[in-house]
């Protein structure tokens, strides 16, 4: 039999039940918030009932006893069934003194201390309470609603949850804290029924709406919204008493709780379901304060909404009713509605919106309601054809004027993240601005993968002391504004930059990086970091003394899709222990004597090339696996003149680990169809490989010649896709402050590897290492 997924209480209140771990010796099983809040946790039944007061036409009736009396159950029978809850005998206890309340708080067995209440009252009523009063130059949430809090232990309640949930989400703070509060407020408030002189209560009002907001913090939690408390205000706003001026703080709780109420109807392309015609709406142009020109275009937004989504279907007169009152508003709004400054957006500043700034948050609330009632108008006017080439033409019209108010929708659905409301600039996503150090082979290919293949990435500078790979960069980089400089010191100088793609020649990556990093930036630098050991720690030191700045080596099999579901596999466990790895990296051969020019630069064919099989096994092995020895071979079978650099075209490498792993290396400059870069991982229970037989893609060439595929002709053309997740996963790294996939000190553990091997390839002996990562010879070990 299936078992319930909530227990009684969470499930009556919409809230997420996270069981508790199972009490030894078949103790009751509690849910984490009965727990937490001391309720009794009852497991909800699995088939739930609709009860209805009304009952079918021939509905059959049983005769009942005339001793049986029916009781309505009043607060005093509820409070005689929930007497067995202590916890509950201890909230009812409350009186008007807030040290008293706040005692009784802490004896919910909470951790909780009264300094802890005093920051949450802090949060509560001072800063947090801008997000409430952002059309209210009075500050009712700040100034008026804390002092009545000591009165009302229902709103006090209610300030601690919503704090308390700010709190957990932002720092070290009990998660349930929340919860108990939440559970306080409720037990009065679900007393109230519709014709309750309650409902007149200007504080029960203000603990609904800060209720409200503290359900919508709980939304990405629970994974739904289920509107609880919007219900509850338009309870409390569709009542009033026609009789009496509503009060100010009633006014000021109206107009927030009408604001959450526009957003959800719009959400849920509902009509809004607050009354529209109390008498204290103004719909005038009269002169008024800033206040009331938002509070006019809040009630006209609601209006426009009951338009697009209610029952009546397109109106003509109505229709050009809400165009002109739109129009007559703009045109009647007071000077103080202009905007203070503004600046066109730019894209190489990595602004995505204009840069606005307003004199108050109301006149931001305002403008960003006006427009989002405009373009509901514009995609629901009547007169657009819906088929047919005009319709084309009109949804073009329509789609191109949209997103000039982008930034005031993403406003308007996310309105509590941001703390300088009347600057509008701070809703565009932020980018990251980077420049790319090189533009020789690989710097060309990184400079174009920023330019056009990473989306929270901007290119905004590039940097080359070659004359012809500015040129390139002129023609190619320069139209969408990416500054050009001939020196890497004034690049890192750019205004706005922000990180740095080092892709210069090897003999330059440590030190470009150093300047870097001392100058702030965050750094992606190719594979190696240096030709040396020495060279190499030197960036892994200055990466330490800023430990707020990402700095990755760019080992890019470690983001190609294969290589890392290979990786999965054998962490898995699907091939046993991992023992063997066989892998090589083989380029074309290029006639035109490039590497042989690059090799006096590149520290040699091991640390150039095989670097990559070197880091494939520090991660498939675990970093862990320390280096015995190493032995290389090499020939030079087409480029005789690498012999003047100490390289080869050609070259083979074992390399010996002290746990009994080892690692097979082959390097190769002489492809002749393409690139061919394969690699297989033996384990003791099974064997993957990668690329074993490399192909360009699926397409099998069949002729007389007999069944052939394509090859890709360089590194680049296999591994593109894994260099742009390379460059997405390093720009979300440092837009999210993560941890960068790639450690360092495994970027000098593998040109540790790779220089040994260059040099036991060419003096022709094996080289020893002790467990400390120290050369040693043979006698020593």
């Amino acid at each position: 039999m299936s078992t319930a997924t909530a227990c009684l209480a969470c499930k009556k209140q919409h809230l997420k039940c996270v069981w508790g771990p199972q009490i030894a010796g078949g103790g009751t099983q509690k849910c984490l918030r009965c727990a937490s809040t001391g309720n009794v946790c009852a497991t909800a039944p699995l088939f739930r009932f609709k009860h209805s007061t009304t009952s079918s036409p021939n509905q059959v009736w049983v005769p009942c006893s005339r001793r049986l009396q029916f009781v309505d159950e009043t607060p005093d029978v509820e409070g005689y069934y929930l007497s067995d809850s202590e916890s509950q005998s201890q909230w009812q206890q409350v009186d008007g003194n807030t040290n008293s309340h706040i005692e009784q708080l802490t004896d919910f067995g909470s951790t909780v201390s009264p300094t802890s209440h005093t920051h949450a009252i802090e949060i509560g009523g001072g800063d947090g309470a801008s997000a409430f009063d952002l059309c209210d130059s009075r500050r009712h949430f700040a100034n008026i609603v804390p002092p009545r809090a000591a009165s009302c232990p229902t709103l006090l309640n209610a300030i601690f949850a919503l704090s308390s949930r700010h709190l957990s989400l932002n720092a070290q703070y009990d998660p349930y804290a929340s919860d108990r509060y939440h559970q306080a407020c409720l037990r009065h408030l679900t007393t109230i029924s519709n014709d309750s002189s309650a409902l007149n209560d200007d504080n029960l009002l203000a603990a609904t709406i800060l209720l409200r907001t503290l359900e919508e913090l709980d939304v990405p939690l629970i994974g739904t919204d289920h509107e609880g408390h919007l219900l509850g205000i338009q309870l409390f706003m569709n009542t009033c008493d026609s009789t009496t001026t509503p009060s100010s703080l009633r006014l000021a709780s109206f107009w927030i709780g009408m604001r959450q109420e526009v957003t959800m109807s719009f959400a849920s392309q509902r009509p809004v379901k607050i009354r529209l015609d109390h008498g204290f709406m103004d719909r005038s142009l009269s002169e008024a304060d800033d206040d009331t020109w938002a509070n006019r275009i809040i009630v006209h937004s609601a209006d426009v909404i009951n338009y697009c989504f209610g029952n009546n279907g397109p109106n003509r007169h109505r229709y050009q009713e809400l165009v002109d009152y739109d129009q007559a508003w703009l045109r009647a709004r007071p000077v103080s509605w202009l905007p203070v400054a503004y600046s066109a957006s730019g894209e190489t500043l990595g602004e995505a919106f204009p840069y606005i700034i307003y004199l108050n948050h109301a006149v931001v609330i305002g403008q960003v309601h006006s427009i989002f009632a405009r373009i509901l108008l514009m995609c629901h006017d009547d007169r657009v054809p819906r088929i047919g080439p005009s319709a084309q033409l009109a949804r073009k019209q329509i789609d191109a004027a949209v997103p000039h108010f982008s930034p005031f929708i993403y406003f308007l659905q996310f309105p509590h993240s941001f703390t300088n409301l009347a600057t509008l600039t701070t809703m565009a996503p932020r980018k990251l601005q980077v420049g790319v150090a090189g533009l020789g082979r690989m710097g060309k290919r990184h400079a174009l993968n920023f330019l056009q293949n990473v989306p929270r990435a901007v290119l905004v500078a590039v940097t080359s002391p070659d004359a012809a790979e500015r040129d390139w960069a002129a023609e190619n980089l320069a139209p969408d504004g990416v500054a050009i400089y001939e020196n890497y010191s004034d690049m890192i100088a750019h205004v706005g930059l922000d990180a740095v793609c080092v892709a210069s020649a090897t003999a330059v990556h440590a030190e470009q990086t150093n300047a870097a990093i001392a100058a702030g930036k965050h750094v992606l630098c190719e594979k190696p970091l240096g030709t040396t050991v020495e060279i190499s720690q030197s960036v892994v030191d200055a990466a330490a003394t800023r430990p707020d700045l990402k700095v990755m080596c760019g080992f890019s099999r470690r983001f190609d899709a294969s290589y890392r579901d290979a990786y999965e596999k054998t962490k898995s466990g699907l091939i046993g222990r991992p023992s063997v790895l066989r892998s090589q990296t083989c380029d074309v051969l290029d006639p035109s004597g490039f590497f042989v020019a690059y090799a006096q630069f590149s520290g040699g064919i091991f640390v150039d090339c095989s670097i990559h099989d070197i880091d494939l096994a520090l991660w498939f092995f675990g970093q862990e696996s320390k280096v015995r020895s190493v032995h290389a071979v090499g020939i030079t079978a087409v480029e005789p003149d690498l012999r003047q650099y100490d390289d080869r075209d050609n070259a083979v490498g074992v390399v010996e680990f002290y746990d009994g792993r080892i690692a097979y290396l082959y390097a190769s400059r002489m492809m002749a169809a393409g690139q061919e870069d394969t690699t297989e991982i033996i384990g003791t229970k099974g064997k993957l490989s990668v690329n074993l037989i490399p192909v360009e893609n699926h397409v099998r060439i069949y002729g007389q010649e007999g069944i052939r595929h394509e090859l890709p002709q360089n590194y680049w053309g296999r591994f593109q896709a894994a260099f742009t997740r390379e460059a997405i996963e390093f720009t979300d790294c440092v837009l999210d402050d993560k941890p960068v996939p790639v450690e360092l000190e495994s970027a000098v553990t593998a040109v540790r590897i790779g220089a040994a091997l260059q040099r036991s390839m060419i003096m022709g002996n094996k080289i020893h290492f002790d467990e400390g990562g120290n050369e040693v010879n043979r006698a020593q070990l």
